[in-house]
């Protein structure tokens, strides 16, 4: 084994339990994901040292702050479905960034409205499948098998779906 990799591998090992612990006292996410967490940060890890064919000088630094990140996507996420889904509103503080100033939290709110009522517009059917595929991650012929369509009818209403938003965008 080459010796950066072996050094690499025993500084996350030696810091897995401590990424953990650290996610699961802030309250970042539960026992069950927290590992998925983890792993997907790794991945993102490894593909930025592939694409700039560079070391990161600190991987363990880079894997915590990543791992933040994409739990911060997952919880954006999960957040925004919720709002397109239910009728009821959240709290401010459950989908604003902390670190956002207010000018950019104001602008996120209106955003989300703004998607929320050109989706809710538009055909149930384009609503759901561009939700699947955007929020819950299904990949269009698990959408396809789901529903009962074909993988093109799944194709079309994401296609339906991005061009309405993409119209509401451009009326700004």
């Amino acid at each position: 084994m080459d010796r950066k990799p072996k050094q690499l591998h025993d500084a996350l090992k030696s810091q897995l339990a401590l990424v953990r612990r650290l996610l699961l006292s802030r309250g970042r996410s539960g026992r069950k994901n927290v590992d998925e967490l983890i792993q997907e940060g790794f991945l993102r890890l490894c593909r930025y040292q592939q694409e700039r064919q560079i070391a990161v000088r600190d991987p363990v630094a880079f894997l915590v702050d990543v791992v933040e990140k994409v739990h911060i996507e997952h919880v954006r996420r999960a957040v925004l479905t919720q709002r397109i889904f239910s009728d009821r509103q959240l709290e401010d503080a459950d989908y604003m960034d902390a670190g956002s100033s207010p000018e950019q939290n104001a602008e996120a709110q209106e955003l989300i409205e703004r998607i929320e009522r050109t989706l809710s517009a538009g055909n149930p059917r384009t609503r759901e499948i561009f939700l699947l595929h955007r929020f819950d991650g299904m990949r269009y012929s698990e959408i396809a098998e789901r529903l009962g369509i074909s993988t093109q009818a799944v194709t079309n209403h994401i296609a339906k779906a991005l061009l309405l938003i993409d119209n509401e965008l451009l009326r700004e």
